[in-house]
């Protein structure tokens, strides 16, 4: 499978997606191509926590795995141009199992056999609450040998630490908290660690990206990015996306 096979797939299924998520954009596409990597098991079965307004997972179901999305689908900023149902059914429609519930509440051992599953993945959502219980649970469900694959923001990037000399906060900006009520919580790459112990990974890894970089720094020509990004992934401790990948022993 190559990259331009997945690439292939996830502009055909962005097409079906709700007006709102069809953006065609080459750095959200290709960290989708990664993303893609990271869960693809042949025929395999996969849980994507918090993955419901991502494509993701209907290319996984469409490149033959058996996909289990976990989402509230309630994000207010897409809500006002198409409805959760909307986007729930075109999930469906691509072969992906939709489970609407809080992943704080979610256990996967209620409906799926232990030691089942082969991935059990979530971008961009884990920060938001404390995940150990979850991911406890979704353990269960995970074959040994089987894959986590999770991300957060790096709350100690390179970009987050100029900020801080110049003044500024290193998170999110005071009104998403003060009027939208976001908390959420940052890692460190010397964090992640902690994560994997507790769970009992074995061969991890940690590895950085830098998507945000992308969408943060618009002004800036997206070559000058791309080297900026490649440059600091040797040192994931400085990048703005930290994964923590391994295996259940």
């Amino acid at each position: 499978m190559t990259d331009s096979e997945i690439r292939n797939a996830i502009r055909d299924v962005r097409q079906t997606l709700p007006g709102a998520l069809k953006a065609d954009v080459q750095e959200l596409i290709e960290r989708e191509i990664w993303h893609v990597r990271l869960a693809f098991v042949p025929g395999g079965r996969i849980i994507d926590l918090g993955g419901g307004y991502s494509p993701v997972s209907a290319v996984l179901a469409k490149l033959g795995m058996a996909v289990t999305v976990v989402d509230t689908f309630a994000s207010t900023k897409f809500y006002e141009q198409f409805s959760e149902a909307e986007l729930r059914e075109v999930l469906q429609t691509h072969g992906v199992t939709v489970v609407k519930q809080d992943l704080r509440e979610y256990d996967p051992r209620a409906t799926m056999p232990l030691n089942s599953v082969d991935r059990v993945i979530s971008h961009g959502t884990l920060g938001f609450f404390n995940p150990r219980v979850l991911l406890e649970r979704c353990l269960a469900v995970l074959k040994p040998g089987g894959m986590v694959v999770v991300d957060f923001e790096n709350a100690v990037s390179l970009l987050r630490r100029a900020r801080v000399v110049g003044g500024r906060t290193n998170v999110d900006a005071f009104p998403s908290y003060f009027f939208n009520g976001s908390h959420k919580r940052y890692w460190t790459a010397e964090e992640l660690p902690t994560l994997a112990n507790h769970l009992g990974l074995s061969d991890v890894r940690i590895l950085g990206r830098n998507w945000t970089v992308y969408q943060s720094r618009k002004k800036l020509p997206p070559a000058v990015l791309r080297v900026a990004d490649r440059m600091l992934r040797t040192l994931p401790g400085l990048c703005n996306d930290l994964y923590l990948t391994g295996r259940k022993q």
